[in-house]
């Protein structure tokens, strides 16, 4: 279902470039797996990562796949989006927007761990 995964991506292209956001297409040459695009947020709202399938009933993750969502998660909860549907494209651009809103906080919190390490 190609269709589905080409609009849920572009959607979200044109999300970010709507918010001078710059969304990276994943490195697949080069790491094999690696989730279709990532981009830094405005704000201090830091990074995230999107993988776009256009519905689980026709593939699903790749072993490889599966491994950088792991990764990703081990580090960054919360920072990978895997969007099957409209309606969970919708979902990521709230959940995105209050990131944004929260970057001021999140680099305070994270300045004062450094501090005291």
């Amino acid at each position: 279902m190609a269709g589905l995964e080409e609009y849920l991506e572009s959607a979200f292209v044109k999300w970010c470039k709507q918010r001078d956001i710059v969304p990276i297409k994943g490195p697949a040459q080069t790491a094999k797996g690696f989730p279709d695009r990532f981009c830094q947020l405005p704000n201090g709202g830091g990074t995230i990562y999107v993988e776009f399938k256009g519905s689980s009933k026709y593939y699903d993750l790749t072993p490889m796949q599966v491994w950088w969502k792991d990764y990703i998660r081990a580090s960054s909860p919360g920072r990978y989006f895997k969007i099957e549907t409209k309606e969970e494209l919708q979902t990521m651009f709230q959940v995105l927007e209050k990131l944004i809103r929260m970057g001021p906080q999140l680099i305070e919190f994270e300045r004062k761990c450094f501090e005291s390490m």
